[in-house]
């Protein structure tokens, strides 16, 4: 009877929603096609689904949730438009919107002038559910990402049959800890981690510091680390959750390299769905273990996993700063701020480790800092704890009674680099908590910053310098010499972030006169780098940005010049504009690598269209009079940009002296502003 009513008609059979590898293993099933657990064990090909010709995962009202996910972007257009029209002043601090709307929106200065915002050091965006500081140096046009909001959907929705969607497309690293992720049964963490032989070349990739290609913390000693891999291997099922999570951050991190520089042929198609899969397992790993526990290896996980989040090519530059407050914090809570004293809990080697933990977290927390331009936590953390010794690995064990004196910096150690880098690093920090400042801080203040960048950079081991001469990829010969490399754009990046707002006043001041000498031959410096690479690093968002910011300093100096002949002779007005033209070609040889390279070389072709050299004797320029749109501030050299671009107007907003409103220059040349907005 019971069988009769179970197939009564009218009554569907339910379809399972787990692979059939999945099911039979009572394994947790992603329902991607291939599932993660299938791709762990490279047995893609036997990942099937029920009720599906061809195996894909079952889709289920995908065609009511677009039509109710349009009607909401079609409602909130509306709504955008409305209040800018209307711009109504209903909250204080230049914050307008209504919170009665559906969307409960509020947005931060619509109805004020952009050039306001460039005054301020920031401004909070509250509305119902979410409380949003958009600091000096990031500015959003709303209609700009609805417009790009549609254009994705409507994409997605017609490429979805397809393209299956990916973790790395619907998180980043601070979602990873916080929402997006489900716990899980140990058994099911267990059985993603690789066979044995295979998990041990990836481990031995790890710790094979002169040729693995990412740069990672020497936190952990190895051998320690190795008597607690072969203990994991006796009995899995004893290990600690946490430990588990660190294992995974190690194998991301290789799988990470491995999808960037250089695939082996056993991980080819696969890297990536592998570090997603890792990534996913710590920070499984990191919730179940419960971070405020304070549990051994709880930081070295957090930092590891940020680490991968760092070498990510998509920008997520908020999430990384998010993510590394929790860090900080964990940190304190563990007591790493504060120096360790050997004593009977504690040993020399756990004591040095501590102090490296420690060092590279404040080190996080100053470039996370600096790349979203946010204020540092650290600044405002007592802590004592010493800088770690510049020592080799075999001078540290369990056996040491007394700490060896620190090696100096001219002799590479492992912990060489790590130390050079924080060091520049705190001077970079200093950059970006001057650039929230309230109101824009004393120049003084900037010479002060100023001098003490210069001198860290200048002070580095002759090992770890980029000759003065023309780089040239082909002398690099290992890892270290990209490491150097990018010591060397940070310090550049560093000089033309802290002085760009005082290019104008240079020169109607000779107080600034440093500032505008420094944006120039860093921006130079910059742009000089950029032969050595690949087409690959353009995908990068980093890169993009600093090529790009570095690239308009050079436009905006041609502009000045040319307002004010009378001022300056321009003798090297030839030579920037040399360095422009060899940039834009190479934004042009990049143009395949990434539809962002292909936009910013749009742009920066239509600029340096504009220029015209008319005689090397006197170097003088001449430029084209009718522009192609009109942006206040901007002469028309700067206006003749080819395409279909909008919301120009509110893209360059400059003031009669010609100072810059970075703010939302930032956001043009991050990428989010370069769709057409119809």
């Amino acid at each position: 009877m019971a069988v009769k009513e179970f197939y009564k008609p009218g009554r569907r059979r339910r379809v399972p929603l787990s692979c059939d590898p999945c099911r039979i293993r009572k394994l947790k099933c992603n329902r991607e096609k291939p599932c993660q657990n299938c791709i762990a064990r490279n047995e893609g090909t036997t990942c099937k689904y029920k009720g599906s010709d061809n195996g894909t995962a079952p889709i289920a009202h995908q065609d009511e949730h677009a039509d109710l996910m349009q009607q909401r972007i079609d409602h909130l257009e509306g709504l955008v438009k409305k209040l800018i029209a209307q711009r109504q002043d209903i909250l204080p601090n230049n914050v307008v919107g209504s919170q009665d709307s559906p969307t409960g929106f509020v947005m931060a200065a619509a109805a004020s002038d952009a050039s306001d915002l460039a005054c301020t050091s920031g401004t909070t965006v509250i509305d119902g559910v979410h409380s949003v500081y958009k600091g000096a140096d990031d500015w959003h046009d709303v209609l700009q990402e609805i417009n790009l909001l549609k254009k994705v959907w409507s994409q997605t929705q017609h490429d979805q049959a397809n393209v299956p969607a990916t973790l790395s497309n619907t998180v980043d690293g601070s979602s990873l800890l916080f929402g997006q992720v489900k716990q899980t049964e140990m058994i099911e963490i267990l059985a993603t981690l690789p066979p044995k032989p295979e998990a041990d070349k990836l481990i031995r990739q790890f710790f094979d510091h002169k040729n693995f290609p990412i740069t990672v913390p020497p936190i952990l000693h190895e051998p320690t680390f190795m008597r607690e891999y072969t203990e994991h291997w006796r009995d899995p099922s004893r290990t600690n959750v946490i430990w588990l999570g660190l294992l995974f951050s190690i194998l991301g991190i290789v799988m990470l390299s491995y999808h960037q520089f250089d695939e082996p042929p056993e991980y080819e198609g696969i890297s990536e769905s592998l570090f997603q899969l890792y990534r996913l397992r710590t920070a499984q790993c990191l919730i179940i273990g419960d971070i405020a526990k304070c549990l051994p290896y709880t930081l070295e996980t957090l930092r590891f996993n940020a680490t991968a989040e760092l070498n990510r090519k998509d920008d997520n530059s908020r999430g990384l700063w998010i993510m590394t407050g929790v860090i900080v914090r964990a940190a304190i809570n563990m007591g790493y701020h504060r120096d360790p004293s050997p004593s009977s809990s504690i040993s020399i080697l756990q004591a040095e480790y501590r102090r490296r933990v420690w060092y590279s977290v404040i080190g996080m927390d100053d470039v996370a800092s600096f790349l979203v331009g946010f204020p540092r936590l650290t600044p405002a953390i007592f802590t004592d704890t010493m800088e770690p010794r510049n020592l080799h690995d075999c001078e540290l064990s369990n056996d040491t009674a007394i700490l060896p004196p620190s090696r100096p910096l001219t002799e590479p150690t492992p912990t060489t680099y790590m130390i050079v880098k924080g060091r520049l690093f705190r001077a970079l920090g200093r950059i970006t908590d001057f650039n929230n400042t309230p109101s824009l801080g004393s120049y003084d203040t900037v010479l002060e910053i100023d001098n003490s960048l210069y001198e860290v950079y200048h002070n580095l081991p002759p090992h770890m310098k980029v000759s003065h001469g023309r780089v040239d990829i082909k002398s690099f010969e290992n890892k270290s010499d990209f490491s150097n490399f990018g010591l060397a754009c940070m310090y550049h990046k560093g000089m033309c972030t802290l002085h760009r707002k005082f290019i104008a006043k240079g020169r109607l001041d000779p107080q600034y006169n440093l500032s505008r000498e420094r944006c120039i031959s860093s921006a130079l410096a910059l742009l000089g780098y950029q032969h050595i690479l690949e087409p690959s690093w353009y995908k990068f968002s980093q890169t993009r940005q600093m090529l790009a910011l570095a690239a308009m300093i050079l436009f905006l100096e041609l502009e000045h010049r040319r307002r004010g002949p009378d001022i300056d002779t321009s003798s090297d007005s030839g030579a920037l504009l040399q360095a422009l033209e060899k940039s834009c070609g190479l934004w042009e040889d990049a143009k395949s690598s990434c539809d962002e390279a292909c936009k910013v070389h749009q742009i920066f072709a239509g600029m340096l269209s504009g220029f015209q050299s008319v005689a090397e004797t006197n170097s003088s320029l001449t430029f084209t009079p009718e522009p192609l749109f009109e942006f206040p501030g901007l002469g028309p050299q700067l206006q003749r940009i080819n395409g279909g671009f909008s919301m120009e107007k509110d893209l360059f907003v400059m003031s009669s002296e010609m100072d810059i409103d970075w703010a939302t220059w930032d956001a043009f040349i991050d990428g989010a502003s370069f769709e057409d907005g119809g």
